[in-house]
């Protein structure tokens, strides 16, 4: 009887380890990825949840799947830093962990400057009013963001205008047209800015104030100025174009275009010489 009772003893005790054998401890840390984690953004991918079995439940950017008893999901990155949360629970335990992705999107590539809508027109008139056209190839979606443009003889940037003016938009009235990623500019002409925005020298530049007074810095002053005349010399001329992509990168690049020399006898303030429209 006492060998029976110690093998019953023995047994219960044996049951005990064996169902804390099968029973291990929940985890207390996680992992999850994503595959593949780089790649052209929109692209297919799949996360991974390293853990036990229990409920998962996926928080993407913009959704939330789960719960759910499988530890992987398929998804599409659309962003250049992507990044979805990983929620397991066993019933009890609540543990995350977090997946990145990122695009590896080319940026937009500025090719160069159109002038007055002619190709290769690479020179500057002082005070004509002239088109500035941005000529980018990119594979999605972008707008010019804006436009820079001065010369090495400049004290000041040269006016920049986007008629008709409506904010956070570049685009210019030519010849009866708007043309989109475009600006006009009368090359060395640097107005006083008024409200924001700077002095148009005509009423072509719709949404701009028009002044025929001595309040327009219609241009700075050269050495070569004297006696009322205006003598602008040759320069080198410089335009900085920047676009903003589908994902809010900002892109630069910077051209050099000769600037003209003129020389306008007696100098008039509020006169010019381009008519374009």
């Amino acid at each position: 009887m006492k060998r029976l009772k110690v093998g019953v003893i023995g047994m219960a005790v044996l049951a005990l380890c064996g169902c804390s054998l099968l029973s291990p401890p929940a985890p207390t840390l996680i992992s999850a990825w994503i595959t593949p984690n780089s790649g052209k953004v929109p692209y297919a991918a799949t996360i991974y949840c390293n853990a036990p079995d229990g409920q998962f439940t996926f928080e993407l950017p913009d959704e939330t799947i789960g719960p759910q008893t499988e530890g992987q999901l398929d998804v599409i990155v659309d962003s250049l830093d992507w990044e979805a949360t990983v929620l397991w629970t066993d019933g009890g335990t609540v543990l995350s962990a977090t997946a990145r992705a990122t695009g590896n999107n080319p940026r937009p590539r500025i090719r160069g400057v159109r002038i007055n809508g002619i190709n290769d027109l690479w020179q500057l008139e002082p005070l004509e009013r002239t088109l500035i056209e941005a000529i980018v190839e990119y594979g999605g979606e972008c707008r010019v963001d804006s436009f820079d443009v001065w010369g090495s003889w400049s004290s000041a940037p040269f006016s920049v205008f986007y008629p008709p003016y409506e904010p956070g938009i570049c685009h210019a009235f030519w010849k009866g047209w708007i043309i989109e990623d475009a600006c006009i500019v009368y090359p060395v002409y640097a107005s006083i800015d008024t409200k924001g925005l700077p002095y148009t020298m005509c009423g072509l530049d719709e949404g701009y104030p028009t002044s025929h007074q001595n309040t327009n810095r219609l241009y700075y002053d050269f050495p070569a100025s004297s006696g009322g005349t205006l003598e602008i010399p040759a320069q080198r001329g410089f335009i900085e174009v920047t676009v903003r992509d589908d994902f809010g990168r900002l892109t630069s690049a910077t051209f050099n275009i000769p600037i003209q020399a003129a020389d306008y006898g007696e100098r008039k303030p509020g006169v010019v010489r381009g008519t374009h429209t």
